[in-house]
């Protein structure tokens, strides 16, 4: 019932005008039955009690009349559907989304490293489907409630007794509808442990990559008698609980019986004691099966809300996920006083763990980074080399210790003020599934407040040139990706795009994580001549554990299980004879005959 309000009072306010104007679309079904009921009446006692004096017109009348209600009933269900479904729903969508879509943007980018999060990003977009279905079947069952006040107040009218036949007509299915909501929520709940068994194994057979594994090692057939073994569980359990509906349901349906026994003989007396008319008797005949359906569509709606709530819980989860950001902006690096010995970035003993994780990332890290300087960031997979790369570039907060950055506190500046210093090429970079020239402006899309900055094609095509992108003259016309019928790249070429992306930013501070992994050996070389022109004047931090690519860094950096080992210029880590010097001597190995 919490979020049943919760999602009322959540949708409503998002476009009141449209939901007035839908509700006032639905509620002529909630009236008219009973007008069509009133009509049915007068034509069945004009037909019984005929009067050959009269004119065809007169008897014809109400019958024009029953025409006329049940097209004008047909078309306002016609509207309202249709604006449901195009003028209000699809409004109501899309302000759920914006609402996900701000929310996530609030949201510090550390969490999307937890699968945890990236699920309740994933589920609320899921939920807000069933917001909307809560929403909507409420409507429909505030209507459904003004049809049956309506039919039961015109009955009732007719003679107070019959208020004693809506009872006993509705009562019988408030009975199966409740009965029929406990069994199947137990079968649910006794067959939910075979049933997760049951699809576990299916997915083992159906999925391509673990199907090729099972196959090789032949053990296909295993799975599939874990499946059938699921299946004759699951089938066990459903017979077990069909035959007791079947037993409760033969019991249930006496009860309806003698219910709708009474009710025929309710409406049996009346009309034989002249207390209703023929037409009344043919109204209760029309309106026993108008107040059954109506009764099941409401028992069916209130067991939809019930469930579409409870699904809806995940969007609410989002909204309400805590949001961490400071309130102070990073000062533009270029506009700061103190020229080449000014900190960018500090770190004082710092250790990061991930969000649901037991383990540091990394464990007591003490390094700083001046303007205009250029840090390699090395080590073994594992190391905690692109962790320290975004605690550096403000993605992550230190789990423990002290980080600045500009000289203010990272956990006092905002996260946008932080990365709007920064041109990065991350390892997982984009594939966007755009055109050529616009994969690249989105390196530098956004302007102050949020606003869009028109796209520079002269600086584009200079970027694409710098990075050797080399695929059209109108790269503003070449759409990039199968998808959608475009150009596929290879892995390099991608990587390239991304290279020209960083380029066209321009920013002071330039962040490359393996910005080579996908280039072919004999380019690299001259890609680092380029990375090393793009980082002219400007604080350069680069990961690799290609070790050829750090000669030119003032300071490398050497990682080893989350902690520096090492630090120094490429000579003195070499005549060093350390850590540095024993992996730079193994990778060596790999060119020498």
């Amino acid at each position: 019932m919490k979020n049943i309000i919760r999602a009322l009072k959540l949708i409503i306010p998002m476009a009141p005008f449209r939901m007035t104007v839908y509700l006032l679309l639905s509620l002529p079904g909630a009236v008219l039955p009973t007008v069509m009921l009133y009509l049915q009446r007068r034509i069945v006692d004009n037909a019984a009690g005929l009067n050959r004096e009269l004119s065809v017109l007169w008897y014809m009348r109400p019958v024009f009349l029953l025409i006329a209600v049940y097209m004008v009933l047909k078309l306002f269900e016609l509207l309202s559907k249709q604006y449901m479904e195009f003028g209000y729903f699809r409004y109501v969508f899309m302000g759920l989304d914006a609402r996900i879509h701000e929310k996530s943007a609030r949201i510090s980018l550390e969490y999307y490293d937890s699968a945890r999060y990236y699920q309740i990003v994933q589920n609320a977009k899921q939920a807000s489907m069933f917001l909307v279905f809560t929403a909507n079947l409420a409507i429909m069952s505030l209507v459904l409630g003004c049809n049956l006040l309506s039919v039961g107040g015109y009955l009732t009218a007719l003679h107070p007794v019959l208020l004693v036949f809506v009872v006993l007509v509705s009562a019988p299915v408030v009975i199966e509808k409740v009965q029929g909501a406990k069994y199947r929520s137990k079968l649910l709940q006794d067959t939910v442990q075979a049933q997760r068994r049951k699809n576990y194994a299916f997915g083992l057979l159906a999925a391509g990559e673990r199907k090729k594994e099972l196959s090789h090692h032949g053990a296909c057939g295993f799975v599939a008698d874990k499946y059938l073994e699921a299946c004759a569980e699951t089938d066990t359990l459903e017979r077990r609980h069909i035959g007791q509906m079947g037993r409760n349901a033969l019991v249930l349906a006496g009860i309806k019986a003698l219910l709708h026994g009474m009710s025929v003989f309710i409406m049996v007396r009346l009309l034989v004691t002249e207390r209703i008319t023929i037409g009344g008797f043919s109204v209760l005949l029309t309106s026993f099966a108008t107040l059954t359906n109506a009764f099941t569509q409401l028992f069916n709606h209130a067991g939809e809300i019930l469930q579409t709530s409870v699904m809806s819980e995940a969007f609410f989860t989002l909204m309400e996920f805590e949001v961490k950001d400071g309130t102070s902006c990073m000062e533009p690096v270029h506009s700061i006083e103190g020229g080449c010995n000014h900190e960018i970035a500090r770190l004082e003993k710092v250790s990061y763990r991930y969000p649901n994780t037991e383990t540091f990332a990394l464990k007591d890290i003490s390094l700083s980074v001046r303007r205009g300087e250029k840090i390699a960031i090395v080590g073994e997979n594992g190391a905690g080399k692109t962790t320290l790369a975004k605690l550096l570039s403000g993605f992550l907060l230190p789990t423990e210790g002290f980080l600045t950055l500009g000289g203010i506190p990272r956990e006092e500046l905002m996260e946008d003020s932080c990365f709007a210093q920064i041109s990065a090429v991350y390892q997982d970079f984009g594939h966007y599934k755009l055109t050529l020239a616009q994969n690249v402006y989105l390196g530098d899309a956004v302007g102050n407040r949020d606003v869009l900055k028109p796209m520079d094609m002269e600086r584009i095509r200079g970027a694409l040139d710098w990075a050797g992108v080399l695929l059209s003259d109108k790269p503003e016309e070449l759409l990039l990706g199968r998808e959608f019928g475009g150009t596929e790249l290879s892995g390099g070429q991608w990587q390239r795009v991304a290279l020209a992306r960083s380029c066209y930013r321009q920013r002071p501070i330039v962040f490359l994580d393996e910005p080579t992994a996908a280039i072919d050996p004999l380019e690299e070389r001259a890609l680092y001549e380029k990375l090393d022109e793009l980082g002219n004047d400007k604080s350069v931090i680069l990961v690799t554990h290609r070790l050829g690519a750090v000669r030119n860094a003032d300071r490398i950096v050497v990682l080893e299980d989350g902690s520096i080992v090492e630090t120094g210029s490429f000579a003195e880590l070499i005549d060093r004879k350390g850590r540095f010097y024993r992996i730079w001597n193994e990778q060596v190995k790999w060119y020498q005959a």
